[in-house]
């Protein structure tokens, strides 16, 4: 039986035109193959885990892989491959663990992956790198240069915030070779930009406290944050609490935890001011400093003055009274009649002096003993009149003879 060779001709013509026009419908010129392509698309869900097994794993700066976009059509049909060399290459450098996978990276970029697939500056890459909390994060570009066959990676550090790019030229984009060296070129860059996280653990007695690492809030009472190495300002507060705050050196790779007491900073106790206080203090105080504002202390020198006048009289009356005889025997007294009347005059006056001032000093020196001194009043809502005065009143005895 003999077949014929124009049907098999035609089938062969259709199968090699079919092969062009389903890899235009998957992207075509330009095509982001982790860009609304099937799920079951080699190289889109590879699974790959970049994450190693060792205890400090957690520690690790945490990359993805954003994807890659072909401008031609015979690199479009190799991207899947690409896209699996440079993951091995990410997971060969052994300093990185996995923030996302391909798929993963795609769900959460949403609308802005494609945008990102294209990226090359820091301004675009800042906002995914949040979005997939990616500390370091990866495109590629492969396109037919005047050069050749070209890979271009640009890699985004967050933590200094710079974009690195890294070219690599081959022959053909399916070269397998071509491949390895690309995804060895951006091992050896995630090894020179990657550093060991900070594991830093706050602990509050406050449940409602916020804790700020820098200017970002990582959470509500005690939280384990990761974070980059370097200087920290850590703030914790609260309503009806008091704010902390401690500056810390992180080191790569430590673990470091930060205990913090809020205290209630609530508003003072009620009670008289201070003001008041320091006036009941002074004014229960002896009577001592208000010893030269009271009368009596005055009365009593004056009684005082007027005992000393007493005696220097007296005392002038007495020498009259000696000269008042008749020494010579003569018959007439020394001393004349005015003279005798004068020294009546002073002895009477002297008695005075001695009774009255004695009176008044000793009365004021029981005033001052006996009364204790008043403090001024604490409300003005006294009356003048209302507050009554002692008064007192001497009556003096006064007489004397020769």
């Amino acid at each position: 039986m003999r077949i014929s060779v124009a049907p098999v001709t035609a089938l062969l013509a259709l199968a090699l035109l079919a092969a062009p026009s389903w890899a235009q419908e998957q992207g075509g010129l330009g095509l982001d193959l982790t860009s609304d392509a099937p799920a079951e698309q080699p190289g889109m869900g590879m699974g790959l885990d970049l994450r190693p097994s060792n205890p400090d794993a957690d520690l690790l700066p945490r990359f993805a892989l954003v994807g890659l976009y072909a401008t031609e059509r015979a690199g479009a049909q190799q991207a899947p491959a690409w896209l699996e060399a440079l993951a091995r290459g990410a997971l060969s450098s052994a300093v990185v663990a996995q923030a996302s996978d391909l798929h993963e990276t795609q769900e959460r970029l949403a609308e802005g992956h494609d945008a990102a697939v294209r990226c090359a500056e820091a301004a675009c890459f800042a906002e995914p790198a949040e979005l997939l909390d990616a500390d370091l994060l990866t495109t590629a570009r492969l396109s037919l240069e005047d050069a050749g066959w070209t890979l271009r990676t640009w890699t985004y550090d967050r933590d200094r915030r710079a974009v690195h790019e890294d070219a690599m030229t081959g022959r053909n984009p399916g070269d397998e070779d071509f491949m390895n060296e690309a995804a060895a070129m951006l091992s050896r860059r995630l090894t020179a930009l990657a550093r060991p996280r900070a594991m830093l653990t706050v602990n509050v007695n406050v449940p409602q406290a916020v804790v700020k690492v820098g200017e970002r809030i990582v959470g509500v009472g005690s939280v384990e944050v990761r974070q980059m190495p370097g200087k920290v300002v850590v703030e914790v507060s609260a309503d009806e609490y008091g704010t902390r705050t401690r500056t810390l050196d992180l080191q790569p790779g430590a673990r470091e935890t930060v205990e913090v007491m809020l205290e209630i900073s609530g508003p003072a106790p009620e009670g008289p001011p201070d003001e008041a206080v320091a006036d009941v203090a002074s004014s229960r105080k002896g009577p001592s400093k208000s010893l030269f504002k009271r009368p009596a202390l005055y009365t009593a020198l004056l009684g005082l003055a007027a005992v000393g006048a007493g005696v220097v009289m007296g005392m002038s009356a007495k020498d009259v009274e000696k000269r008042a005889g008749d020494a010579d025997g003569d018959g007439v007294f020394d001393v004349t009649r005015k003279e005798r009347l004068d020294a009546q005059s002073q002895a009477n006056l002297a008695t005075a002096l001695l009774v009255g001032g004695g009176a008044v000093t000793a009365g004021s020196v029981a005033w001052l003993v006996l009364v204790p001194a008043r403090s001024a009043p604490a409300s003005t809502s006294l009356s003048p009149g209302a507050g009554g005065g002692a008064s007192t009143s001497l009556h003096l005895m006064v007489g004397g003879s020769f």
